[in-house]
């Protein structure tokens, strides 16, 4: 049946059996059938086909998926006991990060956590928070540090630092530079125009924030950043009213992949509000 789950949850998250079928590295009838013997398990429909828009997920599939990454977790973590036991004592935790928690908060963390890197095998992944949170609910994502607040019953959240955004670049040139929408720089950004009633003319519009803070650094026209961004560089800032501060948080599942990692993420909470970075 683990098999068969497998199969549902990747028909749930593509809401297609040929996608599926392709990330599992299956034929489509072979899916078809895990999703039939499923429902006859289960004494449920899971999905129901909508025309153009392929399959949709019934009520009973929505309750069913985020039960099955419980059941599915359980299981991966008894076998990986049972690895532990006989090959090795080390445990995998993946950190997600939003561009300017990675670039700022990361490198200071896993200073503060090296001695734990005999026990640990840590991976790090960049992503929007949005992304950060899905993997986490997912449980692709052990713990994750993002820019915006949450609201999920299935991850915590405890805000940690704050971060100023400024207003910096060349101030006269007519040039804005806007991150991609959803992102925090682009909604501070608009935040701006909206307050200033700005109507730009001329706009870069640019997907990564590093890419963002050394266009500035270079002379091409401004855009609204991060203090700590530009932080020990001569690029010239104007500063910005209270509004213009955002919060660092760090979020993870109610309950953790395992206890080692558990502890690990009580560790973290207690690290970060003591980090300079």
């Amino acid at each position: 049946m683990f098999r068969d789950i497998v199969a549902f949850q990747k028909v749930y998250e593509t809401r297609s059996i040929t996608r599926a079928a392709k990330e599992l590295y299956v034929t489509q009838p072979t899916v078809s059938i895990q999703i039939k013997k499923l429902e006859d398990e289960l004494g449920v429909q899971l999905f129901k086909r909508n025309g153009n828009k392929g399959l949709v997920p019934t009520e009973n599939a929505n309750r069913f998926y985020r039960d099955s990454q419980i059941v599915l977790n359980n299981w991966e973590n008894s076998l990986n006991h049972l690895v532990k036991k006989h090959r090795s004592n080390r445990i995998k935790c993946v950190i997600g990060a939003s561009p300017t928690a990675a670039n700022h908060v990361l490198p200071p963390l896993m200073v503060s956590l090296e001695r734990y890197f005999d026990k640990f095998d840590f991976e790090l992944i960049t992503a929007d928070s949005e992304k950060v949170l899905e993997e986490i609910i997912k449980r692709e994502i052990d713990f994750g540090i993002v820019e915006k607040p949450i609201v999920t019953n299935e991850v915590e959240q405890v805000a940690f630092a704050s971060d100023e955004l400024v207003l910096a670049g060349d101030i006269d040139s007519p040039e804005w530079i806007l991150g991609k929408p959803g992102s925090t720089q682009r909604e501070y950004t608009d935040k701006y125009f909206n307050e200033h009633h700005i109507r730009p003319t001329k706009v870069i519009k640019v997907n990564d924030n590093n890419l963002i803070t050394n266009m500035v650094a270079r002379k091409i026209g401004k855009a609204i950043v991060s203090k700590r961004s530009i932080k020990g560089t001569l690029l010239p800032y104007e500063q910005l009213s209270n509004d213009f501060c955002n919060q660092l948080y760090l979020i993870n599942p109610k309950t953790a992949n395992s206890s080692e990692i558990q502890s690990l993420i009580s560790l973290v909470k207690t690290l970060l509000p003591q980090l300079r970075f």
